[in-house]
């Protein structure tokens, strides 16, 4: 078959209908690139394309209101106004219009560009090199996703303390669990347990909607015990059948700041009759250690007494190297931001490949979080990581769905896992 009958085929067929509806933008301010990049989208089926010599002119088609591009194709270096101030400005007029970058410009700069996109709140579909490939082009555009118009919570009711309060008494907060995949093993070797508030009446409500306001108003320790509590009890049942994952557990810094959090800690666990070493608090790397006496005097008495220790959101916040010098942590867990981008670019391949070594020549698990992809999943194992955990196997769910979906998802795991 043709490449370009075969890559028209596959566009026609897996390009976002909202694309075709609401064409794209190409902002370049050569004539030549301007002309290869509409008759590649026209060869793709776009029909709607509209083209700016520059910046400014790109801005007044969109003041115009009578443009609303899908996507956005822009080069960087251009007279008047270059591809970033134009990207800054569009983004104060909407953020609902997805950027795709085209140009020569070296693969670190690129990724720094498609970073400030994202914290423009664009959607960055992808960076492409000059002279523009269809098929690269293709790729990019097949991973739109439309923006849905942000709703305004001025007029949402927070819950409040007493609603918070009220939910962990009757133990409404519950632990939904996310499975994390050994890629040596190919199976579940645990699950890290997430708070969800299951309101009978609002629904389920994320982390987000409450976890602020209980830090505001000194809940953390009650909701986090009542969270240790119910893993307990589903641990307990769970090893009643023998199956015995480990169960990570999100704490906050400042409770290891409080000298009786590892007592009762310790204590509930052994009351249960679980074994100390299933159980990895992960401390969140961007939090930052107030008290280092009392908080390093907790982290050793819970160590010393079998729990295993894990740094979230590794990267991301306070000084890394000096948490991993004092803390005897057992696992390492990259962030998403640094898993989301990994197959597109070398700069951050190389970035995920260190902080991987340096977990494995400090006998550290390494653990991938936020995996969605294939092509992530393909990567991450190259490079030796250790675990996977993400939407690609499943989202967080509650305890009575976690042995239904071990029984269904075992073989295609392995199979999936060998495959690669």
């Amino acid at each position: 078959m043709n490449p370009g009958i075969e890559t028209q085929s596959r566009a026609e067929s897996s390009l976002h209908s909202a694309i075709l509806q609401a064409g794209v933008l190409v902002v370049d301010d050569s004539e030549l690139q301007r002309l290869v990049s509409s008759e590649l989208l026209r060869s793709m089926g776009i029909a709607l394309i509209y083209e700016a010599a520059n910046g400014l002119g790109a801005l007044q088609l969109l003041r115009s209101k009578k443009v609303y591009p899908a996507v956005m194709l822009v080069d960087l270096h251009m007279p008047g106004m270059d591809g970033i101030e134009l990207i800054q400005e569009v983004a104060k007029l909407t953020t609902q219009i997805s950027v795709i970058i085209v140009s020569s410009a070296d693969g670190m700069l690129l990724d720094t560009l498609g970073s400030m996109v994202r914290a423009c709140k664009m959607p960055m579909l992808g960076a492409l090199p000059k002279p523009l490939s269809g098929r690269h082009l293709l790729d990019s555009l097949e991973r739109y996703q439309p923006v849905l118009p942000s709703t305004s919570h001025t007029h949402a009711i927070s819950p409040s303390a007493l609603d918070i309060k009220r939910a962990i008494r009757l133990n409404h907060i519950k632990p939904f669990y996310q499975p994390k995949v050994s890629l040596k093993h190919a199976k579940v070797v645990g699950f890290e347990a997430l708070a969800r508030w299951c309101d009978p009446i609002k629904g389920i409500i994320p982390p987000g909607e409450f976890i602020d306001i209980a830090s505001e108003h000194g809940l953390l320790k009650e909701l986090t015990l009542s969270m240790l509590d119910s893993v307990l009890a589903d641990m307990h049942a769970w090893n009643s059948l023998d199956i015995f994952p480990v169960i990570s557990l999100n704490i906050a810094v400042n409770l290891l700041e409080d000298r009786n959090f590892a007592n009762d800690v310790i204590r509930k666990v052994k009351q249960e009759n679980i074994s100390p070493t299933k159980i990895l608090l992960e401390i969140t790397e961007s939090a930052l250690m107030k008290d280092q006496a009392v908080a390093l005097g907790t982290i050793g008495r819970l160590k010393l007494n079998g729990f295993g220790f894990s740094i979230d959101d590794y990267g991301t916040g306070f000084s890394s190297m000096q948490q991993l010098s004092r803390i005897p942590f057992n696992e390492l867990k990259l962030d998403r931001s640094f898993v989301c981008r990994v197959s597109e670019s070398e700069h951050l391949r190389n970035i995920v490949q260190s902080a991987l070594d340096m977990g494995q020549r400090l006998s550290l698990t390494t653990v991938a979080e936020g995996v969605e992809t294939l092509e992530e999943l393909r990567v991450l194992q190259g490079m030796g990581c250790d675990e996977i955990q993400g939407y690609l196997f499943s989202a967080a769910m509650p305890a009575c769905d976690v042995l239904p979906w071990l029984n269904e998802h075992a073989l295609p795991i392995k199979a999936l896992c060998k495959a690669l």
